[in-house]
């Protein structure tokens, strides 16, 4: 999907008034499909369009194509009245089932614990599954999907780091006494990636960055002097991340 359609679909939806929850109700697809579609990581089949296009009372091409400025529509407003009035939610008795494990069910969440592990899963599309890969975390925050995975790299590159040192020590006349600062790398490395991926340079562990800079040059170079001056860089770094996110974040809205 192109960035224009992406857009498009993002601002007919804020033009109507409608959550990514509330349209998602409203054309029987998930909330983290909006989002995606929103976000031009996927797109919405012909079905999808035709609901969306009957929805905001528009045609498809104008809902992909069109230039105008998205506008509330009549059939928006009709529906938008219908999501507002107040209405009793039918509540559904849990159905629990102890085949293979033990599985609990609401029509809301679900729960099911078994040899494979233990998974959960909640309306909105939040999750956490426990098994022998690992924890894997899929939750929202605010319109987005974020998600935690186990990684290869937690376990490597320690492991890489300590076999990195005991050449070092064993090689260099001085190698014991300066290859420790080898450890500054698993944190700097980790959150260099995690800043990468979720493209947020806040994660990015900067001044861990600034003090393993400084005492590699004063412990090789004997250089002290004023090379304490890049600490001063920290609160600008921050300051400078901090509004890149925001500016990202405004973008998007």
């Amino acid at each position: 999907m192109t960035k224009k359609t992406a857009d498009r679909l993002f601002q007919y939806r804020k033009a109507n008034g409608y959550s990514q929850e509330e349209l998602a109700s409203k054309i029987g697809v998930s909330r983290q499909a909006i989002s995606k579609w929103e976000r031009g990581e996927s797109s919405p089949d012909t079905d999808n369009l035709i609901t969306l296009a009957r929805l905001y009372n528009i045609t498809i091409d104008e809902l992909i194509n069109g230039t105008d400025e998205p506008e509330r529509t009549t059939a928006a407003e009709d529906t938008q009245q219908m999501v507002e009035e107040p209405y009793e939610e039918k509540k559904e008795q849990p159905k629990v089932s102890f085949v293979n494990g033990i599985h609990v069910h609401d029509g809301k969440d679900k729960v099911d614990i078994s040899f494979s592990g233990i998974h959960v899963e909640t309306k909105k599309g939040e999750s956490v599954h426990i098994g022998s890969s690992g924890v894997e975390v899929d939750g929202i925050d605010e319109e987005y999907i974020f998600k935690r995975k186990p990684s290869w790299l937690h376990a490597v590159l320690p492991f890489s780091v300590i076999i990195a040192y005991l050449i070092i020590g064993f090689t260099f006349e001085k190698g014991w006494a300066t290859g420790w600062l080898l450890i500054f790398l698993i944190p700097i490395i980790e959150s260099f990636i995690a800043a990468v991926k979720t493209k947020n340079p806040s994660a990015f562990a900067y001044p861990v960055f600034v003090a393993a800079a400084y005492l590699t040059v004063g412990m090789l170079m004997s250089i002290w002097h004023p090379t304490w001056i890049i600490f001063l860089t920290i609160p600008i770094y921050y300051v400078i991340s901090n509004a890149v996110t925001q500016k990202k974040k405004e973008r998007e809205q």
